[in-house]
């Protein structure tokens, strides 16, 4: 068992390593207290389509963990807030790129080096398109389209969505771990290898690790 679990709803769509940073993919129904603090686990990311009737259920478990040290990234929609001070998901009413651009807000090591243009469009297209090219051929609004409908206390706003920058991203503290919460697709689907978003992945799990 690796210090990261990917829990999900079935097969991972993701390899099970990103770089040298290695982590371990687990059915979200297979959670439980033994595997969560039977081990050395240390971070959780936690896929968007993750039933969250069933984390609203084991939320004190969740809760606990992270209370005492470990890190979470929440994906997607919340509809069921499961953690304290996560908040719920709001949608934008966006009509092009312009309502969907992703801007840094605050540094943080994970998107380090990362050309937020390449989070704001992606392409089917062979090769790696950019500037006017990568607009013209992609198709923008995967990263997010929408945005938490609150800062937590003591949190912090990472990436911002749209004209507003409304937070995408935000971390905050839950006892002495932290929460990630990223109001969209999988940050794990982003780690394109010719792309500079190819950090991501590698820098998302060391993140959870503990170790960046």
């Amino acid at each position: 068992m690796t210090p990261v679990l990917h829990l999900t709803m079935g097969p991972s769509r993701y390899p099970e390593a990103t770089s040298d940073r290695p982590f371990t993919s687990v059915d979200l129904y297979d959670l439980d207290a033994r595997l969560l603090f039977g081990g050395r686990v240390r971070g959780l990311t936690l896929a968007p389509d993750c039933d969250q009737l069933f984390l609203e259920r084991n939320a004190t478990m969740l809760e606990t963990f992270v209370r005492g040290g470990g890190r979470v990234l929440v994906n997607g929609h919340v509809v069921r807030p499961f953690l304290p001070g996560l908040p719920a998901w709001r949608a934008i009413d966006h009509h092009g790129p312009a309502d969907l651009v992703i801007s840094p807000v605050t540094p943080h090591p994970v998107w380090d080096g990362v050309d937020f243009y390449e989070l704001l469009y992606r392409t089917g297209v062979p090769g790696t398109p950019t500037g006017e090219e990568l607009a013209r051929v992609g198709v923008a609004g995967f990263y997010g389209r929408g945005h938490h409908s609150r800062v937590p206390e003591r949190g912090t706003v990472i990436n911002g969505i749209g004209p507003h920058a409304l937070p995408v991203d935000i971390v905050y503290p839950l006892g002495d771990g932290l929460v990630l919460a990223h109001a969209g697709n999988d940050l794990l689907g982003f780690s394109d290898p010719d792309r500079s978003t190819r950090t991501l992945g590698p820098r998302l799990i060391a993140w959870l690790e503990g170790s960046l």
